[in-house]
Parts: structure tokens; sequence; C-alpha cells
């Protein structure tokens, strides 16, 4: 456990040097802070329009992080040499991919925490009192990240960077379509043709469900209600933390195949 922490803060001390990284967690507070221009809307209607917005910028920025860090973790290393160097020594390669993720998962954390405390002072501000929608938000972009990560890192032990990102990209973008390939996995057009019906259905359990994290259709629609909130909320931490170790897992048993 040691080795795993000691790359995984090699990692993230690298990680956030990056400017790149930088850039993207400055634009992101830029158009937070920016998001208070709408004065001209009722009381409400501005405070529904901030939340939904500065969250959908936290994600954004936050996935655009995730895939950008988590694309190159791996393949940074081989490139310049210095996986020779770590695993010369006594570094498992579970370890090296273990510790790289927890450090990319750091990184993410920290410019997420920093995006959602500016973001929530701001709320504050406005509302003179701590909103809990919006810390739940901020939460379940975390938690929707993990996976992210988890994903570009799994690709890049076997894709280069440049393929791996449109594909993380793009499942990433499936994924918060989720409610669409539910629906056309039950739609009763396709009952006859069990192979679409099928295809369907695979793409919607096997893609992550995105969607499921997204705050931001509660807060501009206040009079849909989740049943047991709480209940949910756990649902999703779990699935989130089981998606992720079997990704994890999968990564770890093929770069253990793989010749670097």
């Amino acid at each position: 456990m040691s080795t795993i922490w000691l790359i995984a803060n090699g990692t993230f001390g690298e990680a956030m040097r990056r400017k790149i990284l930088n850039v993207f967690l400055f634009v992101a507070l830029a158009i937070i802070v920016m998001t208070f221009a709408f004065t001209s809307f009722m009381p409400r209607q501005e405070l529904v329009l901030i939340k939904s917005m500065g969250l959908g910028v936290i994600g954004l920025a936050g996935v655009f992080i995730s895939v950008i860090l988590g694309i190159n973790l791996i393949p940074n290393e081989i490139e310049r040499r210095t996986i020779y160097t770590i695993l010369s020594k006594p570094v498992q390669r579970s370890e090296f991919v273990l510790g790289k993720f927890l450090g990319g998962l750091m990184t993410v954390f920290s410019n997420i925490a920093l995006m959602g405390l500016a973001f929530l002072l701001l709320i504050v501000y406005k509302e003179h009192a701590i909103n809990l929608d919006v810390l739940k938000g901020i939460l379940m972009i975390f938690f929707q990240l993990m996976i992210v990560g988890a994903l570009a890192l799994f690709f890049s032990v076997f894709l280069s960077p440049f393929v791996n990102f449109f594909l993380t990209f793009a499942i990433y973008l499936l994924g918060s379509l989720s409610s669409i390939t539910e629906s056309l996995a039950k739609d009763p057009d396709h009952h006859k043709n069990a192979f679409v019906t099928g295809f369907f259905y695979l793409v919607h359990v096997v893609i992550p469900n995105f969607a499921n994290y997204n705050i931001q259709n509660p807060i501009i629609h206040p009079e849909i209600h989740v049943g047991k909130e709480g209940l949910y909320i756990v649902q999703l931490i779990v699935y989130a933390i089981l998606y992720t170790t079997i990704l994890l897992t999968l990564a770890v048993a093929i770069f253990e195949r793989r010749e670097v």
C-alpha cells in the first residue's frame, strides 16, 4: 500500500504542475462566476439557471480534466521510459496501475473541490444559506468522474492517447444518453427483432450510466422528486465504485501481460 501511495503522490504532484489542467480549472472558475450575470431573470429563475449552469460547467471541465489526465497516465511513463526505472524496483505492475489511478483521482478531486467550493460560496452569497442540492450535485460529479478516469486509464494500457481520447468521450456521451438506449431496448417496434433489442439492451447495461449522476434536471424541474433520495445516492456511489473496480481489475490484467 505504501508503494501505491508513493506513486499516487508523485502522479498528483506532476499532474498539478501541468498547465493544460490549470487552464481548464481557471476557465471553469471564470465561467462559474459569469453565471451570476443572469440578473434579467426573476430571482427564482436566476438561481435555477445559476445552479444548473454552474454544475454543468464543473461537470464538463471535470470530464476534460479526467480524460486528458487519464489517457496520458501510463503512455507518458512509457514514452519517457521512466516506467523501466520504476518497474526495475520492487514495484508490482498492479501497484503501478493503481498508484497512477489514485494519483489521477486525487488530481480530479482537488480540481472539483476548488471549483465546487468557489461555486458553493457564490451560491451562499446569493441565497445566504448552504444549498444541499449543490453539494449533492458536486458529490455526484466526482463519482461520475471516477468512472471516466478509470475508463480512460483502462484504455490507456492498450490504446494510443489519440484513439483513447475520442473513444472515452464517445462512451461518456453514449452513457449520458442512457435513457435513450433504455427506451430503444424496450421499444415495442423492435419487439420482433431480438437482435436490435438485445443490442440496445447490451449497450445500456455495459456502458456506464452517466446520466444518473447529473443532478441538473431535478434542479431545473424541482417538481420531480426522487423517492428515497439518500438510498438512490448511495446506490450511485456503490455503482461507481464497483464499475471502477472492474475497469481497474481489467486494466491490471492487461498490463500484466503487456510488454513495455
